[in-house]
This record gives structure tokens, sequence and C-alpha cells, in this order.
């Protein structure tokens, strides 16, 4: 007598393959937790940490949804709310930067490893790709070293990776017929779920809207219009609310003028449809090149062997978009649209193109499965990164070009921060208002309020510093800057101390000798509206 199997063939298969996606996802997060360097890095080294610790220190005080670390406490209208919130716990249980730093530091590795077993349970269900080109091509991006490093500091792009994978893991059945009449109600509840996790990541990361049109279109394509209501209806519902929340705040103020804390439309300085495609297609040209070199840079020593490298993996990609159009479409437009939007956007970043990597490399994990070819992994990162980061961050010495990598920006960056808020707490009071690189940073870590001395600039729109001195004088007659330091050596703001230097020699007065860059600011509001305001035709500062 033969007995019958405890799990039917299918079940089997997906147990099988839930088990892989699962130790995938644990080698990433053990991955992630021996080679990143985190812990030598401090909060702030790209801003935008530090003002997402910021929020979220400002929603755990009951202050609201403000930027607490610049000049006036404004109202932020730019980072998501996500982050923030999940951050106010471990500030209003915990009351410290060390509780959110061990948050950080315990969820973002898990955050990774669940991404990444998504995105390996895609590739071996949906797409029934081999293990060998899933490895390399999807599993290998989680792997590299700027993913490590980026990923385990106070940073969105994990949950972005995480939600766009768990909103193709629900897409793409929806967009198959359905087995028969009786399945309709749970594919709308379904389609509901996808809704609501394309909304959780737009409110984590705002570039998660790029995946939204993809979704929709990919149902209307297929002519799924209910399960496409559905969706609209889920994601829109909570992205509204949140917009109006903005509306309702922004009617009460105070809200920034600062360039680094405008809203994104404000920023982008585009007032035209016109302009703005014009702008966006020379963006695109230029970051095109950009991120080939940061890519190239980020694979292999050789930028030779990097590039052509990239630039076989692209075509592999655009092959597979064509080949999938169908059978795969949500994978398909939510990639081309995350790629449109990452080449558009004026401000480049190679962090900004890390999220698209494991999604492309499905893509090109599918041509390879194609042509039965193998394609060998990246050499691994010399021995020496520890090494050489260690000592970047006790020297504060920029490395050679040659050794330049993420890893080492960031340690570079946390010996700044570290120099700037031993040299605040020793020589500024509580109540002084400080220019600076890395505003966010300095608040954390010294408590007073600063204002950028180097806003993010959009390349759409005109530059703070277009006319000289004219950003500088405005900051110190509208936040009442008390002190300048580690004047950014050649920034526009160089331009503006030496405008000002000549016309209102008073304003800026050297701070001891060691700090050379240093600047407390006297303030001649006469001398300022007159000699700088005035000849820049500034209509901006009112008494």
């Amino acid at each position: 007598m033969t007995l019958p199997a405890p799990f039917p063939p299918w079940l089997r298969g997906e147990r099988r393959s839930v088990a892989e996606a699962a130790a995938v996802g644990l080698l990433v997060v053990v991955m992630h937790l021996l080679f990143r360097l985190s812990a030598g890095f401090l909060v702030g080294v790209l801003n935008d940490d530090g003002v997402y610790v910021a929020l979220g220190k400002a929603i755990a005080d009951g202050v609201g949804y403000r930027s607490i670390h610049l000049v006036g406490a404004p109202l932020q209208l730019r980072y998501p709310p996500g982050l923030p919130l999940l951050l106010a716990v471990p500030w209003a249980l915990g009351g410290t930067l060390g509780a959110v730093r061990a948050t950080v530091a315990t969820l973002h590795p898990v955050v990774a490893g669940a991404a990444a077993g998504l995105v390996w349970w895609l590739g071996r269900r949906q797409l029934e790709l081999a293990a060998w080109p899933l490895a390399i091509c999807t599993i290998g991006p989680f792997l590299l070293d700027p993913v490590i490093q980026y990923f385990n500091i106070p940073l969105t792009e994990p949950y972005l990776v995480l939600g766009w994978a768990g909103a193709l893991t629900l897409a793409t059945p929806l967009c198959s017929p359905p087995p028969s009449p009786l399945a309709d109600r749970p594919r709308v509840g379904r389609a509901v779920a996808l809704g609501s996790v394309l909304a959780a990541t737009t409110l984590f990361r705002t570039a998660g809207i790029a995946l939204i049109p993809g979704v929709l279109l990919a149902l209307a394509v297929h002519r799924r219009w209910k399960e496409a209501a559905a969706c609209a209806a889920a994601l829109l519902a909570p992205l509204l609310l949140w917009e109006a929340l903005q509306a309702y705040w922004m009617s009460r103020g105070p809200v920034s003028s600062q360039p680094d804390d405008l809203s994104y439309v404000r920023w982008l300085g585009v007032k035209t449809p016109v302009a703005f495609a014009a702008s966006a297609a020379q963006a695109g040209a230029a970051n095109i090149v950009e991120y080939v070199r940061k890519l190239a840079g980020y694979l292999f020593a050789s930028q030779v062997v990097g590039i052509a490298v990239v630039l076989t993996a692209a075509l592999a990609a655009g092959v597979a978009c064509f080949r999938l159009r169908r059978s795969h479409t949500t994978l398909v437009l939510t990639t081309l649209f995350a790629i449109a939007l990452t080449l558009t956007w004026p401000y480049a970043q190679g962090r900004l193109l890390l999220p698209l990597l494991p999604f492309l490399g499905l893509l090109v994990a599918t041509t390879v499965a194609a042509l039965d070819r193998w394609t060998p992994p990246p050499p691994p990162p010399p021995p020496q990164l520890r090494e050489v980061a260690e000592r970047s961050f006790q020297t504060g010495v920029l490395p050679p070009p040659q050794d330049l990598s993420p890893t080492l920006t960031l340690a570079v960056r946390s010996r700044f921060i570290y120099r700037v808020a031993q040299w605040v707490r020793a020589h500024t009071a509580p109540q002084d208002r400080i220019m600076v690189d890395a505003p966010a940073a300095v608040y954390l870590y010294t408590g007073r309020r600063t204002v950028a001395a180097l806003p993010t600039e959009s390349r759409l729109g005109t530059s703070a510093f277009v006319v000289p001195g004219r950003y500088l004088a405005e900051r110190i007659l509208l936040d009442s800057v008390t002190f300048l330091l580690w004047l950014p050596s050649g920034s526009g703001l160089e331009s503006d101390v030496r405008t000002i230097q000549a016309r209102c020699p008073r304003v800026l007065q050297r701070e001891a000798s060691d700090c050379p860059e240093c600047f407390r600011i006297e303030r001649d509001e006469a001398c300022l509206r007159q000699q700088v305001l005035a000849a820049a035709g500034s209509p901006r500062v009112r008494d």
C-alpha cells in the first residue's frame, strides 16, 4: 500500500522556495552585520540621516513635524514621515541618540535581509530563474560595500527596496487571469494590500512614487480594471491624508525660506512644463554618465572593465524589458519609471542608484539565463578597506582619489562632524545659532540650532549663490546667525564671505587660531541691507 505524500508537489515547491528565500535573507543579514562600519559613523554624515533623526526627536518631544535642528524650528515639507515616525519610538522610550542608533543597527539589517529574501523568491518562483544567475545579479548588489554602509545608517533606501519587492510579489499574480469567478474577491483584497504597500513605501521614501504609475499601468495593460481601482483607492487615501495634514500645518506656519528645507516642488525651481522637460533631459544626459562611472567604480577597481560590464548589463536589462513586457509587465514598468526618476532627478548621488540594482539584476538574470552564459562575479572588496576607513576616521584626512569610496567618505565626514561638535561645545553658548555644513548632525551632538552653510541645490533652479553675498546676508538677518564655521572650500559661500568682508568689514570676525575658517558674526543690519542686499536687488528680506 502506497501512502500519499504529506504535501502536494506545488506546496513542497513553495516550501522549498520560502526556505531558500529565508536562507538568502539570513545570509544578507549576517554579511551586513559583519562588514558594516556604521558604529564608527556619526549620525548626520549625509545630512539626510541627521534630518530623519531630528524629525523623530521632534515627534517624540511633541513639537510636531518640524525641523528642530534649524533656526525657528520650521515645518518640514520635504521628508516623508515613515522613518521619522519609526525613529520617534526609540526617542520616546530611550530618550537618547544612542537608543536611536541601536534601533537602526538592529532593524536595518533585518529590513535589507527581508528585501533580499523577497527578491530571491520573486526570481525563483515568478521568473523561474536558476540559482546561479539570480545569486550573482540580484543578491550580489546587496553585498556591495556602498549598499552595506548606506543601508545601515538612518536612511530610507532599504525600506524602498523592501516595499518595491513586496509590491511586485502582490502585483504579478494580479496581472494574470483569475482561475475562476469565485477568485474575484480575494484578488480585490490583494489589490487593496498592494495599494497599501505602495502608499507605505512612498511615505517612507518619496522616490516610491515612481512605482505607482508602473503598477497601475501594468494592471491597465492587462485590463484588470477592478483591481486597478481598488489599488488606486487604497494608495491614494493615506497619501491624500498626508497632503491634507501638511496643508493644514502650512496654514499655521512657520515655513522655512532656506533652500534645504523647501518642498520638492519649490526646490526644483521650474515653473513651466516645457522648461521642466528641457531641464530634465539635460539632467538625464549628465546623470547617465555620472551613474555609469559610479556603478563601474562600485563593481571593479578598473574603470574600463567596470564601464564595459555596466554597459553590457544595461543592454541585457533592455533585452529583458522587451522579452518580459507581457509576462512580467509590473517588473518592467516599475523599473523603467524608477530609472526615469533617478536619471532626471537634478541632484545626482550614488546612493540614489543603489535601490534599483536588485531589480535591474532580476532583468539581467533573465537574459543571462536565456543565453545560458556565465557572468563572473565582481571581485571582493580589498581586505584593506576597513583599515583605510579607520585611519581616515582617526585622522580626518581625505584619502587619495583612487582610494575614494562611500565608506571612506562617511568616515571622513564623521571626523569632520566630530571636530565641529567639539569646537562648538567649547566655544559657543546654547543660544548661539551656527551656520555650518552638516547642520542636522551639529544640532544632534551639540543642541545648537543651525543654518545650512551649503544647501542642497537643484540643477533646474537658480542657485542660492548666484548673487555674491546675498545668501549669507539674508541668513544673518532672517535667522540671526552668530557663527559661521568651517567654510566649505570651493563653494559659493566663499564668494559670499569675500563680498561681505569687502563691503561690511565688521560683520565677519575671525575666531581662534585653532579654527582659521571660523567666524563670529556681528550683526550690522544697516550695512548688510544697504551695501549687500540693496546692491543685489534682493526683495526677500523685510522688516
